[in-house]
């Protein structure tokens, strides 16, 4: 809005200044000063031309701003459970197939991945509950580094949960999963099983 008005502004001044200049020059003037004036009113038209270039490159760096201000202010974060008793192999991902949230559209969870969408300061929690007999051994990670493991017994007769939540910072397009690790690891379904993650501070690059 704000450039639209600037540009408004500047046409009307520069097309009266216009006008002004070539009223002045051309009272009393001699056959032999049009060659002048006409000059002076080419110029003032090519000024005039270079400032509403100037009003159009700032209200496109203005669009440019606003749509980086409004990713600014856009959250970021997901929540997933576990629908069905699972059990995954060492180096399998967990894919957690309930989405109750997915603010940016940055967990995917076909791959069981979450995405960060800007370099920042996350929080991620897990928690897990185990099947009977089956221990759940696991790591989340940022590709191929370690942010945390999480360990639930192994009781044959009844269940374990495991839960741990770690803050990392991670920069554009980094790729977050859970692993299992040690053999296999056995997940309970019916949601007790879950896997989010937050944005809480942007970082420039």
């Amino acid at each position: 809005m704000i450039p639209l008005v600037m540009f408004s502004l500047i046409c009307t001044v520069s097309c009266s200044k216009e006008r002004e200049t070539s009223s002045c020059l051309l009272d009393g003037a001699s056959d032999g000063d049009v060659n002048a004036v006409r000059l002076r009113l080419a110029e003032e038209r090519e000024r005039r031309l270079l400032l509403e270039n100037d009003v159009q490159l700032l209200t496109l760096r203005y669009a440019q701003l606003q749509r980086l201000f409004d990713q600014a202010m856009s959250p970021v974060g997901f929540a997933a459970k576990l629908s069905t008793h699972t059990t995954i192999q060492n180096g399998e991902v967990l894919k957690l197939d309930k989405v109750d949230m997915n603010e940016g559209n940055c967990y995917n969870p076909a791959l069981g991945v979450f995405r960060a969408p800007v370099k920042g300061m996350y929080v991620f929690s897990i928690t897990a509950m185990t099947r009977e007999g089956v221990p759940v051994h696991m790591v989340l990670k940022n590709g191929d580094k370690e942010l945390t493991r999480l360990f639930a017994g192994d009781i044959a007769s009844g269940r374990m949960v495991g839960a741990v939540s770690v803050p990392a910072i991670l920069s554009k397009n980094d790729n977050i999963f859970i692993e299992a690790i040690k053999m296999h690891a056995g997940f309970f379904g019916f949601q007790f099983t879950s896997f989010s993650g937050v944005l809480i501070q942007r970082m420039t690059e």
